[in-house]
């Protein structure tokens, strides 16, 4: 049976190119949330986890003293360094790694960051432990992810309709869980703020070159069958011509190691 970290790689691999171009990571209120919450002095040693193809790093490293941005695919990690010899960025390095089993030694950094990765990792629970872990006494853990809504039905389409999209794609949880999961974990919540990602095409963001035309009907069907009243609210589904244009509900948080 193929395991979520393998699905990842599969799907990540394929789509670097894709992903450095994404208007969702480049950009959009979860990444001026995550540094505001951050609100760096210039001195932390900073680690940026799932980094991708490194917006959020690239955002982070003229604010600490070093950045480290990890992810679990090495196309992502390769086009990410790219990028920062290409914008001249010389405070980050790079590394393949587990959000679940990070190669940094306990209590060695200040700042930690997660943005826009979390709803594929196979153990969330896990990955909290090791943030925590590797966080000096008093170090700040900073999170921006998609979430579901707080409501069972809302919670059940969401997820299905991300997985049909992406077989990579494990869970987004409701707020209520990500609180109680980073509390779980040991850190205290100082701020969290309810935001979202930039617009996106849904055409562009369902992948009609990857996904099959009965996957791409069977999506756009499901948000045709949500609610008027839930359409706006929760997904600020805005119709465009044979396209419309939408956002994931995000939900920032942070936290620090007591």
């Amino acid at each position: 049976m193929k395991t979520i970290h393998t699905s990842v790689r599969e799907q990540f691999s394929q789509h670097a190119d894709y992903y450095a171009q994404s208007s969702a990571h480049a950009k959009g209120d979860t990444l001026e949330v995550i540094l505001d919450f951050a609100n760096p002095k210039g001195t932390e040693k900073t680690l940026d986890i799932a980094t991708g193809t490194g917006f959020t790093a690239f955002a982070l490293a003229p604010k600490v003293a070093q950045v480290v941005a990890t992810d679990l695919t090495p196309e992502m990690v390769t086009k990410a360094s790219e990028l920062a010899q290409e914008q001249a960025i010389e405070n980050v390095t790079f590394s393949v790694a587990a959000a679940e089993s990070l190669p940094f030694a306990t209590a060695s950094l200040d700042l930690v960051t997660c943005r826009l990765a979390p709803h594929h990792f196979q153990d969330v629970p896990k990955f909290l432990s090791e943030v925590h872990r590797v966080l000096r006494t008093e170090g700040l853990f900073c999170l921006v992810d998609s979430v579901s809504p707080e409501s069972k039905k809302l919670i059940a389409w969401q997820n299905r309709v991300e997985k049909l999209r992406d077989d990579s794609h494990v869970y987004g949880y409701p707020p209520s869980q990500w609180d109680a999961m980073i509390s779980d974990a040991g850190f205290d919540i100082e701020r969290t703020a309810h935001t979202r990602n930039a617009l996106m095409s849904f055409l562009w963001w369902v992948r009609p070159q990857k996904n099959p035309p009965e996957v791409v009907k069977e999506i756009r069907d499901a948000f045709a069958q949500l609610s008027p009243d839930d359409a706006k609210k929760y997904y600020t589904v805005k119709p465009a011509d044979d396209d419309f244009y939408f956002s994931w509900p995000m939900y920032a948080v942070k936290a620090r190691k007591g």
